[in-house]
């Protein structure tokens, strides 16, 4: 169980990042907004570097667990791809400072170096092997599939950044239309 603090110092993070920027957020910052002392944060987190990852870790982990509820690792391929893009679109939308957190700190050397070596999320999991049946089902065409993958995310987070900045309207009708689209984008 985490506690209460650790969580406070968490969401005040998020907060401040999504606010500023990284760059622009002091530990003592983090420390006014959780209310709690700069002590505190170090018990928890040893680091600037530290928290950040564990923010992007867990948001990583919630992003999972909300996109992959409902899904069904034995539907047919096509299925299971639409699913997962048209959960990841609805999680995105719903929750836009982690959506934009992800895509920020993704980004940051020392997070891309760190996620490396940690335990690979659930969704990512789930996403890789559907593109694995996929291709081994002779669905998909001749691309590598780290170059499908990013088509299709690259698309989906686009379809995200338009919608919150009211460029386009994302219902269920046109998220089912544009994520059918993306698919048709990379099979056969």
């Amino acid at each position: 169980m985490m506690s209460r603090k650790r969580d406070q110092i968490i969401l005040a993070t998020r907060d401040l990042v999504f606010e500023q920027g990284l760059q622009d957020v002091a530990m003592s910052q983090i420390a006014q907004r959780a209310q709690v002392g700069m002590g505190t944060i170090y018990n928890y987190f040893p680091s600037k570097e530290d928290l950040v990852f564990c923010l992007f870790s867990e948001i990583k982990a919630t992003m999972s667990l909300h996109v992959l509820e409902g899904y069904d690792a034995t539907q047919p391929v096509v299925d299971r791809v639409l699913y997962l893009l048209g959960s990841l679109v609805r999680y995105s939308i719903e929750h836009p400072r982690e959506f934009f957190l992800t895509n920020q700190l993704a980004q940051i050397p020392f997070i891309q170096k760190r996620a490396k070596s940690e335990k690979v999320p659930a969704l990512v999991v789930a996403f890789n092997q559907v593109m694995i049946d996929a291709q081994q089902q002779h669905l998909l065409k001749a691309m590598p599939l780290d170059v499908m993958s990013v088509l299709l995310l690259g698309a989906t987070n686009a379809l995200v950044e338009a919608h919150m900045r009211q460029q386009i309207h994302l219902d269920q009708t046109t998220t089912e239309q544009a994520t059918s689209a993306c698919w048709d984008a990379i099979k056969r």
